[in-house]
């Protein structure tokens, strides 16, 4: 099939589905897997679909936010590769605050190689995950965000003020080609600004996925933060950019 027909089925597939994983867009029109990777990518940066984890939605779909239980089945193994590149920023006896992203949840898991550490999160499943740690843990409590594990709020956020931290990790849903940080949860969002206000440094945990069309919601810009942590090499999408861009391939 032609690229312009391929582009067209899969804006009726996304207009009729609202949304598609990768895998499922190949089953319906023959394809490899790198060649609807390409499709989506052109789609995305013409603005005519959002790029997500593993697939694509359609443009009503922008103020959805995905379900927690989705975003935990992407990409694991890329977000396992960027937590662990992410331990080489924390030092013993570190002061930590994580995010409640999928991202983040990944981090957690290995987190416990570094020795000393006071982690603060908003992350429900931190107790759960950090369980047999030695770290001195801290977890915000607050409301449920709709479809997640994570609490937002005024209490959380408040609770988060309270602290000093060296260095805070989070997750956004989309990362834009003019550096802006956006997401549907607007929540959440406001859960991370207060991070980054109470920590020395902050690190974006990015699934080179991310890379796309903005949300609903601008957290901040990439040049707001310290650095960005990706599972491949992404520098080259922001050459003007004075952020320290890590790889986890590296």
């Amino acid at each position: 099939m032609p690229h312009n027909e391929r582009e067209q089925f899969i804006l009726e597939y996304l207009q009729k589905n609202r949304e598609a994983t990768v895998a499922e867009l190949c089953r319906a029109l023959f394809v490899s897997e790198p060649t609807m990777r390409r499709d989506l990518a052109a789609l995305n940066s013409a603005g005519k679909i959002i790029r997500t984890h593993g697939g694509a939605a359609h443009r009503s779909a922008l103020g959805e936010n995905l379900p927690q239980s989705f975003r935990e089945r992407e990409h694991s193994e890329a977000k396992l590769q960027i937590g662990k590149k992410c331990l080489s920023l924390i030092n013993a006896g570190d002061t930590v605050m994580v995010d409640g992203s999928s991202t983040a949840q990944a981090l957690l898991s290995v987190i416990s190689e570094k020795k000393s550490l006071v982690i603060i999160t908003n992350s429900a499943k931190a107790a759960m995950i950090l369980d047999k740690s030695n770290v001195r843990l801290f977890v915000t409590g607050g409301e449920i965000a709709t479809n997640t594990y994570a609490y937002v709020g005024s209490y959380a956020e408040d609770f988060l003020r309270a602290f000093n931290a060296d260095i805070c990790f989070f997750s956004v849903r989309t990362l834009t080609p003019d550096g802006l940080l956006t997401d549907n949860a607007i929540a959440e969002n406001a859960v991370r600004r207060v991070m980054i206000s109470r920590s020395r440094k902050s690190v974006l945990m990015l699934d080179s996925e991310k890379l796309g069309a903005p949300c609903m919601n601008t957290l901040c810009s990439i040049d707001d933060i310290s650095c960005a942590v990706s599972e491949r090499d992404i520098s080259a999408h922001f050459p003007n950019s004075k952020r320290q861009f890590l790889s986890a391939s590296v």
